[in-house]
């Protein structure tokens, strides 16, 4: 059977992608195992190019690595407890980190110095997203605040306040004009970046919202939450849209697809589901991801690449068999044709796949 997936997202064509794959019986792996690390790694994202993954450890570091080498590019130090979340701003110059150690940090790629030390926060720093100009950082909080900042002067913007408990995920809107909040209070809240005015609180979750996201277009939100379920919400009006309901487990990570057609989400209860935006329905669902001790972000669902336990699976089919100790990842990141995971040891690893091209 034709895989849903494989049409879901066969048009994503970004602005990095300069020819798409063509999916062939016989795949070759590139494998780099990047040792460095001596904690838990919480967190790992690919930079716009996808030549480079950032990662974030309990060790307290930050680390840089080449993708097609698999080397140690810096080692940012600075963090004095667990790093939770990193990301890449929109250029590729610069990382973002949140930590335990209440700080938020930015980093130059190029140099490996720190740029900033962005403080404010009372307690653990959960999730960090840039802008999508660049300019400014979001933050989200054990506090139960969301703090913007100004990436050139390092100073606070706004302190968001409205949650009644921690701060799980955060994310700006397609044109930075909004900032979406999940938190453990079951509330996701729509904040106005100029102002630091809550525009809407959408309440219908009955356990906490551990991520968000907002569609292609602006008009929608996505939410999942430990009560199991999808939630879909109109962003003018504030109403829920949709409820998705199917899953078993706690629902730890959200997407659109590139289209806003479809929303993907990923589960500890070992299934990655696709969803039609319009009807609510469950388009396909895919089973055999782990469910054990896994970060916020550790199923966040990729276009084209899925961890599927023991197989790496290309638009729904398998393609590559884990061996037992590259299984049960703490998070991974996905870009293209490429998977970078991060595990409890300290390792990060990247696969790159190859096919013949059109």
């Amino acid at each position: 059977m034709k895989s849903v997936m494989r049409n879901t997202f066969k048009e994503d064509r970004s602005r990095w992608i300069h020819s798409l794959p063509r999916v062939e019986s016989s795949w070759s792996a590139e494998l780099q195992n990047l040792e460095g690390h001596s904690g838990w790694v919480w967190s790992v994202a690919f930079s716009p190019d996808g030549q480079r993954v950032v990662s974030g450890s309990s060790d307290q570091t930050v680390k840089l690595w080449d993708v097609t080498t698999g080397s140690e590019v810096q080692s940012l130090e600075g963090h004095s407890d667990l790093v939770r979340s990193v990301a890449f701003s929109p250029d590729g110059q610069t990382v973002v980190s949140g930590s335990d150690d209440r700080t938020v940090r930015l980093w130059d790629v190029t140099t490996g110095s720190e740029m900033q030390s962005l403080e404010g926060h009372s307690d653990s720093v959960w999730s960090v997203a840039f802008s999508p100009d660049g300019q400014r950082v979001v933050s989200g909080s054990s506090d139960r605040t969301v703090r913007l900042w100004d990436v050139t002067t390092g100073s606070e913007m706004q302190s968001l306040e409205g949650h009644s408990d921690s701060v799980w995920s955060v994310a700006f809107s397609p044109d930075g004009q909004r900032v979406v909040s999940g938190s453990s209070d079951r509330t996701v809240r729509l904040w106005d970046v100029t102002t630091g005015a809550e525009v809407q609180s959408l309440e219908g979750h009955s356990d906490s919202v551990w991520s968000v996201a907002f569609s292609p277009d602006g008009q929608r939100v996505v939410s999942g939450s430990r009560d199991e379920t999808v939630k879909l919400w109109d962003v003018t009006t504030g109403s829920e849209v949709q409820s998705l309901e199917d899953h078993s487990n706690w629902v730890r990570s959200v997407a659109f697809s590139p289209d806003g057609q479809r929303v993907v989400s990923g589960s500890r209860d070992g299934t990655m589901k696709l969803w039609d935006v319009t009807t609510g329905s469950e388009v396909q669902s895919l089973e055999g991801h782990s469910d054990h001790d896994c970060s916020p972000t550790s199923h966040k669902p990729g276009f084209q690449i899925s961890v599927k336990a023991s197989w790496v699976a290309f638009r729904g089919e398998k393609v590559l068999w884990l061996p037992l100790h590259y299984r049960q990842p703490s998070c991974f990141a996905i870009k293209n044709d490429t998977l970078s995971l991060g595990y409890r040891d300290g390792r990060v690893l990247i696969l790159g796949f190859c096919a013949l091209v059109d």
